[in-house]
């Protein structure tokens, strides 16, 4: 089903989400370095949370900016009558696993039951705060505004790259703010049947900027920029 890899802990290692079909559970797999990775579905409390779920796309994103991503699930089941032979659902409602930092998750369902698939991610209202648009089987999409309220502070960067290819795909992002330090990926290629922002976001929470934001691109080249204030866009060229 739907696939994202991003360091959902803070500890530099990118980990993978992947969602799964209803009486299953969803996976979370934490990157223990020397292509090591250990099942986190069960103590990260998603398993019982996801196992009504039939998740499709996905996307692991601040959602709510306290510099902790956050798990999204496109749910719906695979078949659209399933109510005729089973005790399921077939339509179902959006999800989001909210990240509490200690490396569990709190559940919330968000309001709308249909047959989700495809999502794709992006500040579409550029506030700051990730929005999304779903897809869903013999309907319009659905375009989710994030108006989280207890939204923190943020920085989002849009790469160009000069000996990298142009998008700066494939780039990794450090950032050290006074709370700690994060780590993300300049990617297009999240969950499934989608296209996302190539944007590069992170949320702060309470701080109002990073000491430094480190870019290592795809050439190998390491770039950094020092003392970034937060809540704005930065447009980064890749140097020469």
């Amino acid at each position: 089903m739907g696939v994202d890899f991003r360091d959902y802990d803070n500890d530099g290692r990118e980990d993978i989400f992947v969602t799964a079909l209803t009486n299953e559970r969803f996976s979370l797999f934490r990157n223990l370095g020397q292509g090591r990775f250990s099942d986190a579905s069960a103590l990260s409390r998603i398993s019982a949370d996801s196992f009504p779920l039939s998740g499709w796309s996905t996307g692991v994103f601040d959602v709510n900016n306290d510099g902790f991503k956050d798990l999204f699930s496109a749910n719906g089941n695979v078949n659209d009558n399933a109510e005729l032979t089973s005790s399921q659902k077939s339509r179902q409602p959006n999800a989001v696993f909210v990240n509490r930092g200690d490396g569990t998750f709190q559940v919330q369902t968000l309001p709308g039951e249909a047959l989700y698939r495809g999502c794709a991610f992006g500040d579409f209202d550029r506030d700051g705060r990730m929005d999304l648009v779903v897809t869903r089987l013999n309907q319009r999409p659905t375009v989710l505004r994030n108006i989280s309220d207890a939204s923190g502070h943020w920085i989002a960067l849009r790469l160009i790259g000069t000996r990298s290819n142009r998008d700066g795909l494939g780039a990794l992002v450090r950032l050290v703010a006074p709370s700690g330090r994060q780590w993300n990926r300049a990617t297009t290629s999240v969950g499934y049947a989608g296209s996302s922002d190539r944007i590069v976001h992170f949320g702060l929470g309470a701080d109002t900027h990073a000491s430094l934001v480190e870019i290592e691109w795809p050439s190998g080249i390491k770039q950094q920029l020092h003392d970034v204030p937060a809540d704005r866009y930065l447009q980064v060229q890749e140097s020469k």
